[in-house]
């Protein structure tokens, strides 16, 4: 993603369009494990966050007729999200039709305004019908810089520091412990919060690299894929 945003001299509002639009189509199954996560762990105790820019999570939440709440505050009926990278469904609140064949190039933010999330069919038609902007995702590099919107993703990144700050317990599951992104390792280094990684034995090097290099005690690794780390996670919070 790094060569490409050199190569298209920052040009990259079409590819990020084109992926929001690859990704919205994408829907969750009956039985699927966000909806078994939310199901088990519940809405009132739980914040949770997704490094993914798909509406899986949104979706599974209203199959079980929950609303998403992309903030910390509680709202009845209303799960609570955090998108650290944003979300295809973030797009600029401006009308579909205000700028057309518009290409945007060079370094910096591309565009800087307000964000209405959008729902699953609002996603699918803006990805067809606007031709010159796309949603705030941050790009897939080193950095994930954020040329959309960036106020609004920042806000969600805050948010989830200040989460963290005071959270008692932090589960990570899919996510691999890439330090260099510090707006999430370096987060969870400093949060008091008792951190549990589930991950695969191949996750154990880097797990174990993280835990050494910012001396976080209360951090452990358990051997485990997404769908099984569920039913870890509900019993140790049921002891908290």
């Amino acid at each position: 993603m790094a060569q490409y945003y050199e190569h298209a001299n920052g040009n990259i509002m079409a590819f990020q369009r084109d992926l929001a639009a690859y990704l919205a189509h994408f829907t969750p199954g009956p039985a699927n494990a966000y909806r078994t996560l939310i199901e088990r762990l519940g809405i009132h105790r739980v914040v949770y966050s997704t490094l993914n820019y798909d509406l899986l999570f949104e979706l599974s939440a209203a199959s079980l007729g929950f609303d998403i709440q992309y903030a910390v505050d509680k709202v009845p009926r209303h799960v609570r999200l955090l998108k650290p990278h944003g979300s295809c469904n973030f797009w600029p609140d401006t009308p579909v039709d205000m700028l057309r064949g518009c290409t945007f190039a060079g370094n910096g933010a591309d565009i800087s305004a307000p964000v209405r999330p959008l729902d699953h069919q609002q996603t699918l038609r803006r990805c067809v019908d606007d031709d010159s902007l796309s949603p705030a995702i941050a790009m897939y590099a080193e950095g994930k810089a954020v040329k959309v919107c960036p106020e609004y993703v920042e806000a969600q990144q805050n948010q989830w520091k200040a989460t963290a700050a005071k959270a008692r317990h932090v589960f990570v599951s899919g996510v691999r412990v890439h330090q260099a992104d510090g707006h999430i390792w370096e987060v969870l280094a400093k949060s008091p919060a008792q951190v549990t990684y589930f991950g695969l034995k191949w996750d154990l090097d880097e797990f174990h690299s993280w835990k050494e290099a910012t001396g976080k005690k209360n951090a452990y690794f358990v051997e485990s894929d997404f769908s099984s780390s569920i039913g870890v996670m509900e019993s140790r919070l049921a002891g908290i």
